[in-house]
């Protein structure tokens, strides 16, 4: 399956350790890129205008039948409504448990003050004039991430494989809003260093 896509009508850059946000109507696809290789993002989308309605990493893999999704599946909502189809996808590689970086990870795990994705994502629905108290970590998908498990239960994570260019196209189902943050968290998570991903909206060809 490969996208067929129209004119590009929204176009932003979002730095790392920054977050951002928009609205994708229904039928348009929102591009997101990998401008140097080896990034995450910590994505998160809802019903246009209502959190309430979430997207679910849970009800999508269990409605895929599976935890690696491909091209042609869906990713659903909490109510198990469609909120976008993944048209194209350079690596299929993500990790899709759910789940947030944060303040207090890092105080955890790196022995700092620093802001996480959570914290990110969280000014950003302020910002966009939700209750941040909403955000569910259920409905973040660590969009490029690489997470294996291995056959004794072992979660282990590794560098992104993505190169610079890649990218995921995800086709609108409904009007969604998006937000993201776009991840900060040293190698290896990330590469051996944190840098931009590109957000582009395009109309249906």
């Amino acid at each position: 399956m490969t996208s067929t896509l129209g004119k590009l009508v929204e176009t932003q850059t979002v730095q790392a350790h920054s977050g951002s946000g928009g609205t994708v109507k229904k039928g348009q696809t929102l591009r997101i890129i990998d401008v140097e290789g080896q990034q995450v993002a910590d994505f998160v989308s809802i019903k246009e205008g209502d959190p309430s309605e979430y997207f679910d990493c849970v009800y999508t893999s269990w409605d895929s039948g599976r935890y690696k999704w491909h091209e042609g599946d869906q990713l659903k909502s909490n109510h198990l409504n469609a909120l976008w189809t993944i048209t194209d996808d350079k690596t299929a590689n993500h990790y899709t448990g759910g789940g947030f970086c944060s303040r207090d990870a890092r105080k955890r795990y790196l022995n700092d003050d620093g802001r996480g994705c959570r914290d990110t994502i969280e000014d950003v629905y302020k910002d966009m004039g939700f209750d941040p108290a909403l955000l569910q970590s259920v409905s973040c998908f660590n969009i490029f991430m690489t997470v294996n498990y291995t056959p004794d239960g072992e979660w282990k994570i590794e560098l992104p494989i993505t190169k610079p260019g890649d990218y995921i196209d995800l086709r609108a189902e409904m009007d969604v809003t998006w937000m993201v943050s776009v991840c900060a968290w040293p190698e290896v998570v990330n590469g051996d260093k944190p840098t931009p991903l590109k957000f582009e909206t395009y109309e249906p060809a």
